[in-house]
């Protein structure tokens, strides 16, 4: 006959049946009950605010992964170029046979390319051109877009609207010249240079819009500081320059790939001068800086991205909890101070209430 079972042991065979699975026992999170738990609307109001910011959070981390960073660092230039590729793109107020082109270097040629650019009769309009000191800054392209159209020379659109020997003339065309400082200027035929023909007075107008001016491998949509702008004079003897300082600019895209061309800075500067006491006329004189700029596409891998995405929005909820408990605690506390004593008690603490005696 078996002997009966003690208590103890009852209690402990009961034990091990209740006990729980070795994971579920191994946890190191912790749980709060469901009865433990009050919805507040301060609690609430809080959770949105924290939904906002992860968000906003995850959308930058978002948007630095699609279109990437873009790194910039200067250097002196160490290259050697002998030949710099100049585009040009403009409408001047004065008919295209009283038009002369040329560029002057330092090492002192002269180019006389009045023929190598191409001249269109047009009549002269404004269109969405500004004031050099009113253009807007615009958004720069990544360098993965520049590079799509960086093939070959520039190709220049047609003109809007030729008239055979029109009141205006559009002067457009790309060409190299020496990596030197430099001097391109429009001048009218007798004013300047010898010439057999004497531009009348009445049809010298030195009104222009610069549509594009810009140094290096053409790149779509870009914007230089002299596109798109225009300037009108008061007088007819008028004297227009432009001082470019150019840098050598690197473009690096995400895929490695390399496009060398060039940006620059500009000031202007203009006065009116009387019939042989000046050359009137359009100078752009453009220096080289001794410096280069290299611009490059900096891009996550899915894997680094995700890596940041969850340590931003785990350390933004870790924060958040911790924030949201201590201001609760001293939230709860200042209220409890201010509690008035129940009757037939004295408040020893803010939390312990004794009867009187």
């Amino acid at each position: 006959m078996a002997a009966p079972q003690s208590s103890s042991d009852s209690s402990y065979f009961s034990s091990l049946l209740t006990a729980p699975p070795p994971l579920t026992a191994f946890d190191a999170f912790k749980k709060t009950n469901s009865t433990y738990k009050e919805k507040t609307t301060r609690g609430g109001f809080f959770t949105l605010l924290i939904a906002l910011v992860v968000a906003l959070l995850v959308w930058f981390e978002l948007r630095e992964y699609l279109y990437g960073e873009a790194d910039y660092s200067f250097s002196v230039d160490r290259g050697i170029s002998h030949e710099l590729q100049l585009n040009f793109d403009a409408t001047v107020a004065t008919p295209c046979h009283y038009l002369t082109v040329d560029v002057r270097d330092a090492v002192g040629d002269r180019l006389h390319i009045s023929d190598e650019f191409k001249k269109e009769g047009t009549t002269f309009e404004i269109g969405t051109a500004r004031i050099l000191e009113n253009l807007r800054t615009r958004p720069e392209l990544s360098a993965s877009e520049m590079l799509k159209g960086s093939k070959g020379k520039r190709q220049f659109a047609k003109t809007k609207k030729i008239v055979e020997n029109g009141p205006a003339c559009r002067i457009f065309g790309s060409m190299d010249v020496k990596k030197v400082t430099g001097n391109l200027h429009i001048t009218t035929l007798g004013h300047g240079y010898m010439s057999w023909e004497h531009t009348d007075h009445a049809l010298m107008n030195l009104s222009h819009v610069v549509h594009e001016f810009s140094f290096g491998p053409y790149f779509p949509k870009i914007v230089q500081p002299l596109d798109n702008s225009v300037y009108i004079p008061l007088a007819d003897f008028h004297i227009f320059q432009y001082f470019l300082s150019v840098v050598s600019t690197t473009y690096i895209d995400a895929r490695r790939r390399i496009l060398h061309t060039n940006q620059y800075s500009v000031t202007d500067m203009d006065r009116t001068t009387e019939h042989g006491k000046g050359v009137p006329g359009i100078f752009f004189k453009y220096d080289i800086e001794p410096m280069s700029l290299t611009i490059r596409e900096r891009t996550t891998s899915l894997l680094q991205f995700l890596v940041r995405l969850a340590g931003i929005v785990g350390g933004v909820l870790v924060c958040s909890d911790f924030g949201f408990r201590t201001a609760d605690f001293l939230i709860s506390g200042l209220l409890d101070k201010n509690a008035e004593p129940l009757p037939g008690f004295e408040s020893k603490s803010p939390r312990l209430r004794t009867p009187k005696l």
